[in-house]
């Protein structure tokens, strides 16, 4: 959270850059080819790609499959194209597909350099004309796909696949479809030992934030899982992918809250996120529960909205059942809407949420 909202203050800043591009001495400009993909290039990021909409510059078969056709798009808030300079590193030629490098930065005021991310993105020719592809598109043909009942499970080849887990997998998502009425959907499922892996699959050199300690990591888009770390079997995300659209009008906790009671949460489950967060609030009593929803990261391994979400989401379970948590997730996108929902289906005023989270924890933590 820290990191997005640095990136925010940069993204305020950069509007008086606008999308800039420049090229390494290396591109040969003089090649028709190669300046018709560059032209290309330029003209996608002047077509505000934010937007999402439908674009002549990128490929008509990854439009009409992807809501969100362009997959590096939303890996930064608010966008990939919030206004960093964009330098090309290097446009190169392979097997009848162009291969072109670029990277979000500038130059800060002291000289020093600040890289967004590095990307890659593919062009080839569409009815004779260039346009651009998802790197995901092209690299996911060097990893082995298994499908097991609706997921198609891609991984690198030194990865033995794991059945039962995959098996595990559907099921949680045949019960959790069931829990809430809806119909599970197809989607495919990204996963390696480490979640860089899968970005540098997806086409990333570099990203900030990338390195460190190697911990589960994961992500969901519309139709798509990556998961880092716990291979066949990450519910969470999981979770996102089949029930979020079916629960438009609901609050960011409401939706990390019930994934994380249902699927945990990097790895650990909500019991384990309880204990911990128990323990630290015993610790900081001047943390002021009444306003949580300010609160972001506990830790490195706990974030609020989880660990306190999921709380929250399993007293209204165990109070009204599927149907009673199916109401609370339709209760509206608002801060004002969540503290509302809480006191309408557990009768916690704002001003309570203090004493009773912190008894709730203590209770939640002795089972």
């Amino acid at each position: 959270m820290k990191l997005l909202q640095i990136i925010i203050l940069l993204f305020l800043s950069f509007q008086a850059f606008g999308q800039k591009v420049t090229y390494n001495h290396i591109v040969d400009t003089a090649d028709i080819e190669t300046k018709k993909v560059m032209i290309l290039f330029e003209n996608y990021l002047a077509s505000s790609p934010q937007n999402k909409e439908k674009n002549e510059f990128w490929n008509i078969e990854e439009q009409q499959k992807h809501k969100n056709y362009d997959f590096l798009e939303s890996e930064f808030q608010p966008s990939l194209y919030m206004g960093f300079p964009i330098h090309v590193l290097s446009i190169k030629f392979r097997n009848n597909i162009y291969q072109i490098k670029a990277q979000f930065s500038y130059c800060k005021e002291d000289g020093s350099p600040y890289v967004l991310a590095i990307v890659n993105y593919f062009a080839k020719k569409e009815n004779g004309t260039f346009k651009l592809f998802n790197a995901l598109t092209v690299n996911k043909q060097t990893w082995n796909c298994t499908t097991v009942g609706i997921v198609d499970f891609y991984y690198p080849t030194s990865h033995k696949f794991n059945y039962q887990k995959a098996q595990k997998l559907n099921n949680f998502i045949n019960e959790t479809c069931d829990n809430f009425g809806v119909q599970p959907k197809p989607f495919e499922y990204y996963l390696a030992d480490d979640y860089d892996e899968i970005q540098k699959l997806k086409g990333f050199d570099y990203y900030i934030g990338m390195g460190g300690q190697s911990k589960p990591s994961g992500k969901a888009t519309d139709d798509k899982v990556y998961c880092g770390g716990l291979g066949e079997y990450y519910p969470h995300e999981v979770f996102h992918v089949q029930i979020d659209k079916h629960f438009p009008n609901k609050h960011f906790w409401v939706s990390e809250g019930v994934a994380t009671l249902l699927g945990g949460s990097r790895g650990k489950s909500l019991d384990w996120h309880i204990k911990r967060t128990n323990i630290y609030l015993q610790k900081h009593s001047e943390i002021d529960l009444n306003d949580m929803l300010k609160l972001t990261n506990l830790d490195s391994e706990t974030s609020y909205h989880y660990v306190l979400g999921g709380l929250i989401a399993r007293k209204i379970l165990e109070k009204g059942g599927w149907s009673l948590l199916s109401e609370f997730m339709s209760g509206g996108k608002t801060d004002e809407d969540y503290y509302n929902t809480i006191e309408k289906y557990l009768g916690i005023n704002k001003s309570e949420l203090n004493d009773y989270i912190r008894e709730q924890l203590q209770i939640e933590s002795k089972k």
